[in-house]
């Protein structure tokens, strides 16, 4: 008698149109609630961001309205530490390459913010209470279009009932956690340290940082895609 090794394939689960239609209606119903809501939304961040300004000793105000200007101690010492930064990123093993292109380019964003403040300071168009309250905004708004992304991407999929409302919903309730936190950083640092962090803070940890964010939480929910198993053994 010979037995032969039983052996597991899987499959994606069978689709059908339904599971598309019902995945971008639940995507543009919860979409259109967040754009209805959005204003109650916003007073409950600056909520948050009033509550945390005094333990982290930021000023009483939901948003605090000025930060100190640069000065040249600490426009030299930046670009002392930036330079120094860039060129050892060089020096980095190759297993590190996508680490290094990381702090490259804050390098290259932070600098080019140092020449700037060397060269015409008092040209800078935007305070700190206009950064913090555009922040915001465009939080909110990226909020809106979170279930929608997922409903053309991940709810068309075939999903049990209790997936597809419930990732979406995790999802959404995590940004509405991060992004008060997210101006409540940005706040820290523009307010202990200077505006001349400003150009950093918004290009690399502020929108863009949002969406690699919801890329990393978009490859965990399509992680879940159930797959159908068949075993086959003979003996």
């Amino acid at each position: 008698m010979m037995i032969t090794p039983a052996h597991t394939t899987s499959r994606l689960a069978p689709w059908h149109w339904r599971d598309g239609f019902w995945g971008l209606l639940i995507g543009a119903a919860c979409s259109l609630s967040l754009f209805v809501l959005q204003p109650l939304l916003l007073q409950a961040w600056h909520a948050v961001v009033s509550l945390w300004s005094q333990p982290l000793g930021l000023a009483l105000t939901p948003l605090p309205q000025d930060a100190p200007p640069p000065s040249q101690t600490l426009m030299l010492s930046t670009s002392t530490v930036v330079a120094l930064l860039y060129v050892l990123a060089g020096y980095w093993h190759e297993r590190y390459r996508p680490l290094r292109v990381v702090v490259r380019a804050l390098c290259l964003v932070q600098g080019s913010a140092c020449l700037f403040f060397a060269w015409v300071p008092a040209r800078f168009p935007y305070a700190v209470h206009q950064h913090l309250s555009g922040l915001l905004q465009m939080g909110a708004d990226f909020l809106m279009t979170v279930p929608l992304m997922l409903a053309l991407g991940w709810g068309v999929l075939h999903l049990p009932w209790r997936l597809k409302l419930l990732g979406p919903l995790l999802v959404v309730a995590y940004f509405m956690v991060w992004l008060p936190h997210q101006v409540l950083l940005h706040a820290w640092v523009l307010h202990h340290g200077s505006v001349l962090f400003m150009p950093v803070l918004l290009l690399c940890l502020g929108p863009l940082l949002n969406g690699w964010i919801f890329v990393a939480l978009y490859a965990w929910l399509a992680s879940l895609t159930p797959r159908t198993v068949n075993r086959t053994g003979a003996l």
